[in-house]
C-alpha cells in the first residue's frame, strides 16, 4: 500500500497497480453493472476475490434478494471508501 498524490492511496501487488482511490470506481462498475443488468432477477452473489470491497458496494446496489457473500483482504483496513456499506443486511462477510 502506498500514498500518491495524483491517486490517493494505491494497492499494488508484485509491483503491479491493483486498485488506486482515485478510479477504483471504473474497474468495480464494468465488472458489476454490466452483468447485472443483464441478469433478470440476481438474488444471491459470490464474490471471489473482491477483497477491496468496491465490488461488494455495487452489487449491493443490485441484488434484490437474499445476500452478498465474499472473503474480504487487507483493503478494507487500508481503502475503507471502497468497501464503504459492507455492514449491509444483505451482506454476509468472511473473514
Amino acid at each position: 500500500m502506498v500514498e500518491t498524490k495524483g491517486h490517493g492511496k494505491m494497492l499494488l501487488t508484485d509491483g503491479l497497480i491493483m486498485v488506486t482511490e482515485r478510479d477504483e470506481f471504473a474497474y468495480h462498475d464494468m465488472i458489476t453493472h454490466v452483468p447485472l443488468f443483464v441478469h433478470p432477477a440476481a438474488k444471491n452473489v459470490l464474490i471471489i476475490g473482491g477483497g477491496d470491497g468496491g465490488t461488494a458496494r455495487e452489487v449491493l446496489r443490485h441484488i434484490g434478494g437474499e445476500k452478498c457473500t465474499m472473503v474480504v483482504d487487507a483493503c478494507r483496513q487500508h481503502i475503507p471508501q471502497t468497501s464503504k456499506g459492507l455492514d449491509h443486511e444483505k451482506m454476509y462477510l468472511r473473514y
